[in-house]
């Protein structure tokens, strides 16, 4: 499972708590891969039943105690078979698709409409990957191992491409739309 597999990457790099691991989480891919702290603690327990990390409890003065996860030989090894192991194909589930393929019923101008907010929904989120930017220059400047930083780097890039490409596809198509034939109801 991806969600188990980056909790191990994450503690690869260092033994953290659950709130470090979600801090990580948000601070470093959360433009492509989101968890929640009940689904990061929920997989840690997981993790730990199979071996693959263990956990010590530290104990803090004037707060609660933290509970610490390391990875164990274990989990290095399934990390790596899995990082190193294709995956399948995920097919993505577009709910906006779904509008566009059933929008028979409302007017050209309404469906472009869609694409519009479409295109300011995303220019929004790519200015979110501004942030996602920022956080993996200060995480390199805390490792400082370049190619951490190339392979984030590639992940963010992704992101971007993918959304740049798509408002590119829906500014192109919006002329195609504006011509489509009048709107009829099927029999």
């Amino acid at each position: 499972m991806p969600l188990s597999h980056a909790i191990l990457g994450f503690l690869e790099y260092k033994p953290m708590s659950g709130y470090d691991l979600k801090k990580f989480f948000d601070q470093s891919i959360t433009h492509f891969w989101s968890a929640t702290q009940s689904h990061i603690y929920k997989a840690l327990e997981n993790l730990e039943k199979e071996g693959l990390v263990e956990s010590e409890v530290i104990q803090q003065e004037g707060k609660p105690n933290r509970k610490q996860y390391q990875i164990t030989d274990e989990g290095r090894g399934e990390l790596r078979r899995w990082v190193s192991t294709p995956l399948p194909l995920e097919i993505t589930r577009e709910a906006w698709l779904i509008q566009v393929f059933f929008a028979h019923g409302i007017t050209n101008e309404e469906i472009v409409t869609l694409f519009e907010k479409r295109i300011e929904a995303i220019q929004e989120y790519l200015k979110q990957c501004e942030v996602a930017q920022a956080n993996i220059d200060e995480n390199f400047k805390q490792v400082g191992i370049k190619r951490l930083r190339d392979l984030w780097q590639l992940t963010l890039d992704y992101g971007t491409d993918y959304y740049e490409n798509e408002i590119a596809w829906l500014k192109k198509t919006m002329p195609r739309v504006r011509k489509l034939p009048k709107m009829e109801l099927p029999k």
